[in-house]
């Protein structure tokens, strides 16, 4: 078996009921379709997504990974089975984001935008997803520069964008298995 691609998720920590609700469905179709989902392990659509993820009839212990931006667990999704610890804060988003096999945005605020940026720098994969008010929807269908080929997907339903999320991961190396 082929290492299970990651999925991280980013929004804002203070999203309204239809982000959440996105979020939710997105982490369980991510697991559905063979991914692990990560996220900034703190509320809003981080924790949505992560309860989302182990909602999914497929969810294994382990397939749900919080980068914390501190070194305690204050705050911390009562859904995440790893919890890392960075100390980081803010910058915490360099290590996650470079995890990442794909990046999808829910909404989001000035946190969100820059993991949009630096996921678009280290040439990872975005989706937008939902139609919930922030970057993600607003960058939607736009280059944030000249540098790459592609644009930022969607924005999609969640459904759809675990789909293409798996088909932009398989086309990006060797086929993956998930059993």
């Amino acid at each position: 078996m082929t290492r299970r691609p990651l999925a991280v998720v980013i929004g804002s920590a203070r999203a309204d009921d239809g982000g959440l609700a996105d979020a939710r469905e997105l982490g369980r179709a991510l697991v559905d379709i063979g991914f692990r989902v990560a996220t900034g392990g703190l509320g809003g659509i981080m924790d949505a997504a992560l309860h989302g993820a182990r909602s999914s009839t497929r969810y294994r212990e382990g397939d749900t990974v919080a980068f914390l931006p501190a070194y305690g667990e204050t705050g911390v999704s009562a859904a995440a089975d790893i919890v890392l610890r960075t100390g980081l804060q803010h910058a915490r988003n360099v290590v996650m984001i470079a995890s990442a096999d794909v990046v999808l945005a829910i909404g989001g605020r000035a946190g969100t935008l820059t993991e949009l940026a630096l996921a678009w720098e280290l040439s990872r994969p975005v989706i937008a997803v939902g139609s919930s008010a922030g970057w993600a929807t607003e960058l939607a269908g736009r280059a944030l520069d000249d540098r790459r080929t592609d644009k930022v997907h969607g924005p999609l339903v969640a459904g759809d964008a675990a789909q293409l999320a798996w088909a932009l991961v398989d086309s990006a190396g060797p086929a993956r298995e998930y059993t």
